[in-house]
């Protein structure tokens, strides 16, 4: 910045002022790590679930919901250098691990790497953790996460003028068609939990309960 006088007429001066501005340019890469949700035997609704972004130190930077399509949008990311950055995504399960509900949750943990080289270009991979048989890992082409709906049929046992016994009595499950789907002893305080019911498609289904007579000889 400079500061120019000119002389006029009686002594008198006009002052300019002339402002020198300096501009810098810094290259940089930018990374948006995206997803897609599906509820299977459900309707999708927008902010249903939740999903988490952590660094490779485990912390949560991060936490997003799926739009009414199913895709899930991080914040964007900037690199000022080239490296290799590691993240890992998840979904939340806000329910809680050992609640029963009626949506099983995707267990599927994502490995997300950004690499970014000396040009500021930028590539992502993922790997899906833990999803052949022997529990490795496998490259894929993105991130997807499928819930499905789900429901636990439950009965309760009374036995009048008597204790009930642990075991003492057995019930069937049986579906629309009277095809057996489970059977379960009742527990300790009469209840009768069947394993869940996992639904491919919207629709409604109808479900029998009977109690398996012994006969006593």
């Amino acid at each position: 910045v400079g500061n120019t006088f000119e002389p006029l007429e009686d002594d008198e001066f006009l002052i300019f002022n002339n402002y020198h501005f300096m501009t810098m340019s810094m290259d940089y890469a930018l990374a948006t790590i995206t997803g897609t949700k599906t509820l299977t035997g459900g309707n999708l609704e927008a902010g249903e679930f939740r999903f988490g972004l952590y660094d490779l130190n485990g912390t949560l930077i991060d936490t997003k919901t799926n739009d009414a399509s199913g895709n899930i949008t991080f914040r964007t990311i900037p690199y000022y250098t080239a490296g290799t950055y590691s993240y890992t995504v998840k979904e939340i399960n806000e329910q809680g691990e050992n609640n029963i509900s009626d949506i099983e949750y995707d267990p599927s943990v994502y490995t997300v790497t950004v690499n970014v080289d000396e040009n500021m270009d930028m590539s992502i991979t993922c790997i899906k953790n833990g999803t052949n048989v022997d529990n490795s890992s496998e490259s894929v082409d993105g991130i997807s996460f499928e819930n499905k709906m789900s429901v636990t049929a439950a009965a309760k046992k009374v036995l009048n003028n008597a204790e009930l016994q642990p075991g003492e009595f057995t019930f069937q499950l049986f579906d629309e068609n009277n095809n057996l789907i489970d059977t379960k002893k009742k527990t300790d305080n009469g209840s009768v939990l069947f394993d869940s019911i996992i639904f491919d498609e919207v629709g409604d289904y109808n479900y029998t309960i009977k109690e398996l007579i012994q006969m006593v000889i």
